[in-house]
């Protein structure tokens, strides 16, 4: 993860003294998604799994429906553009855009969850086992910090991993690992430490996912999606303590 952070000088005051000190930050660039040659959306981002990002994005956003809908894709890593060709040639680039509230970039085309369907339940015991592993597992924020982390899970481990800047981007890359690894991901949760908000629980609910467990809270309108998409929403997930704000029965009924 050290090819994800760059050293920056700076000075830290300790111990009542100041010193020089030599510190990793994330990196962060700006990504150029192009559409059958037309210019999609830029997305800021931490540069890895690019490929992911993109693939989840574009899924997330129902652009493609799997892996195979494309005729040519090609990442250029050191210009940060993405040149997708997809099938459907008659595809337009939408008009119509919400920009999400983790930062000023961000982007989404659609407003429409899809409702959970599913009698999965799992133990309040084995979320917290689960939170452990990803706090274990977050290399990237150990090297420098400054970015977020979203994990994908079943009832006993971790899935698939992914950091970025950007608490959108963790889910997309998720999604567009699980697309290209043929990763189921309905009856599975996710785990995440940035906060809920409503654009992140339509991205859950895309994914199929019935439980979204974060460290933080959410916002009123992420519980009143949740609400709505039969989404068992958790946050505050921290040691052996977590907060149920929506469809608790998958946890208090296994």
């Amino acid at each position: 993860m050290e090819l994800f952070a760059e050293n920056v000088n700076c000075f830290v005051f300790e111990k009542q003294k100041w010193k020089k000190a030599f510190i990793p930050v994330p990196r962060e660039a700006e990504l150029t998604v192009n559409i059958n040659g037309k210019k999609l959306v830029s997305i800021l981002c931490t540069p890895y799994n690019l490929e992911y990002l993109v693939l989840g994005f574009l899924y997330s956003e129902s652009i493609i429906k799997s892996a195979d809908d494309f005729e040519k894709f090609n990442i250029d890593s050191e210009k940060y553009i993405a040149d997708v060709y997809i099938k459907n040639r008659n595809y337009k680039i939408p008009e119509n855009r919400i920009l999400t509230s983790g930062f000023g970039k961000g982007t989404m085309f659609e407003a429409e969850g899809r409702g959970i369907d599913t009698d999965f339940k799992i133990k309040p015991e084995k979320i917290f086992s689960l939170v452990k592993q990803l706090n274990s597992s977050m290399e990237l924020y150990k090297t420098s910090g400054g970015v977020h982390a979203s994990a994908l899970a079943n009832h006993e481990r971790i899935l698939s991993i992914a950091e970025d800047i950007g608490r959108h981007n963790t889910f997309d890359k998720i999604q567009g690992e699980c697309l290209k690894k043929n990763i189921l991901t309905r009856d599975c949760i996710v785990i995440t430490t940035g906060r809920i908000s409503s654009e992140m629980l339509l991205k859950a609910s895309r994914m199929g996912l019935p439980v979204v467990v974060s460290m933080k809270s959410p916002t009123g309108n992420a519980v009143a999606f949740a609400e709505k998409l039969n989404i068992t929403l958790i946050g505050k997930a921290k040691g052996e303590k977590i907060v149920v704000y929506t469809n608790a029965h998958r946890l208090k009924e296994h």
